[in-house]
């Protein structure tokens, strides 16, 4: 469909506050109304609370939850001394932040709040500084760290790393050059070398010993989407607790934990949202490892594994059982959203992932699947309305904007169409990442008008009705939001 080809052409690759605890979370900025982004070079240094070492998961430790790792610059930044950063993420968020923004960017990095961090550094805004998958990048430009280390999720940790592999994966993902390649070697099934002109370091967690001095944690749930494989497999819940278990061994002497859910940047599914509600509950106090698992848990546990044999009238059983104990939930509410849909009741399910989105907007996203589907099965009027709820919650983000008004004009609905392209011409895009947005929208407009194919426009497709969107030549782009990590 062309629609998911604007989408594909425009999307790049691939919110929030410094506060630990759920009820203190504030929304992403994308969430709030629009507001102008502060002059990054107009900013004064902010003045933080020094962070102090813990023993990691022997200690209670506070948990820095943000929607993207970008958010979470705001935490690192607050070391008095050059840590560690020990990274479980798929993703190493090393792309590297394009030459022209060096300055701005660490304008920004060391000065912005998580707000701001969240605006300018995501592929949902017309004007990003850098883009998601830049942020760890950014902070070793900075000199923030001392060392690098990723734990790489692997499920067999006693597999051996290849080098020439590894180091082909990162020259194809822009992750490093070929000189920083030449110091990369093996040891141990550990890569060791040098990144950014920082020591680094590659490895399954279990064998990243050693790691000397102060740390700074950070974990994206990225980082269990390759070890799980299914319920009954790799059940979800066992990978977490495993993973939290080897850090207590590691005994790291940690400043902070920040955590990342990657919905945004990582295109993590809502489904699994939960589990960084656990993780927290776990990592700041850490005696509840020896303690019995919340019933809620146990419930969420048996319902991964019975979904696997297609008891759904037993998983509905489960989650009703959940919401009855806790019926502020936004996850249970959204469990209830799956099984009503998976029911066929469309009426109520939509009512629990409303339910689900007052209680944390974040699980808006799903609106933006409901649309996706919507379209494949000829519904283009139930698309835009998807997009409509959706765009209720994600008042910045202009390319659901820029769907509405394609599914607007594509209903019949010309004025609609009209007034969403008015607003996004009307908006700052970035010049380096979207350098021929202004003319594209100056064509959309016209044909919408005159329902004809711009003769200006060199990107126009072999169907008279639309006309496509121009591509970054900055940045390779990533297809349409797919989710992973799906429990199901």
């Amino acid at each position: 469909m062309l629609r998911w080809i604007l989408l594909i052409s425009l999307l790049l690759l691939q919110t929030a506050c410094d506060s630990p605890a759920d009820k203190d979370r504030q929304n992403s900025s994308l969430i709030n109304p629009a507001r102008q982004v502060q002059d990054q070079s107009e900013m004064e240094r902010p003045v933080f609370e020094p962070l102090i070492a813990t023993d990691l998961l022997n200690e209670p430790t506070p948990v820095y939850r943000f929607e993207t790792t970008a958010e979470a610059l705001s935490v690192w930044r607050r070391a008095s001394e050059r840590p560690t950063l020990l990274l479980l993420s798929n993703n190493p968020h090393l792309t590297p932040v394009p030459e022209d923004f060096h300055k701005k960017t660490t304008i920004l990095i060391n000065n912005a709040n998580a707000e701001t961090l969240a605006m300018a550094t995501t592929d949902r805004n017309p004007a990003p500084l850098i883009l998601p998958g830049m942020a760890v990048d950014a902070a070793l430009r900075n000199g923030w760290f001392k060392e690098l280390a990723w734990a790489l999720p692997l499920r067999d940790p006693a597999q051996e790393m290849s080098l020439e592999k590894f180091t082909d994966q990162l020259l194809q993902a822009r992750i490093a050059n070929e000189e920083e390649t030449t110091s990369l070697a093996v040891d141990e099934r550990v890569v060791h070398g040098a990144l950014r002109d920082t020591a680094f370091s590659a490895a399954a967690l279990p064998l990243l010993q050693g790691l000397t001095g102060p740390v700074i944690v950070h974990i994206d749930l990225s980082y269990f989407q390759p070890i799980y494989k299914n319920e009954i497999a790799t059940p979800l819940l066992d990978i977490v607790f495993n993973t939290l278990a080897t850090l207590k061994k590691m005994h790291l002497q940690t400043l902070a934990v920040t955590f990342s859910y990657g919905h945004l940047d990582s295109k993590i599914a809502l489904d699994v949202r939960f589990l960084g509600e656990i993780i927290a509950y776990l990592i700041e106090d850490p005696a509840r490892l020896d303690q019995p698992m919340p019933v809620n848990w146990q419930r969420q546990r048996d319902t991964l594994y019975l979904s696997n044999f297609f008891k759904k009238e037993e998983v509905r059983k489960l989650y009703e059982a959940q919401d009855k104990e806790a019926p502020s939930k936004a996850w249970i509410k959204f469990n209830l959203y799956r099984s009503a849909s998976e029911h066929k009741e469309g009426s109520k399910a939509l009512n629990y992932l409303a339910e689900a989105v007052r209680l944390d907007p974040l699980y808006a996203l799903e609106y933006e699947e409901l649309s996706n589907r919507a379209y494949e099965k000829g519904r283009p009027d139930e698309a835009f309305r998807m997009l409509s709820l959706a765009s209720d919650v994600f008042h910045n983000d202009p390319f659901i904007k820029f769907q509405m008004a394609q599914l607007a004009q594509e209903i019949g609905e010309k004025e609609a169409a009209l007034h969403l392209l008015n607003q996004l011409r009307n908006l700052q895009w970035s010049d380096f990442y979207y350098p021929q947005m202004s003319q594209y929208l100056t064509d959309l407009t016209a044909f919408v008008q005159t329902s004809e194919t711009p003769v200006s426009s060199s990107e126009a497709t072999s169907k008279p009705m639309r006309v496509t969107a121009p591509e970054s030549p900055s940045a390779p782009t990533k297809p349409v939001r797919q989710r992973l990590l799906h429990n199901k």
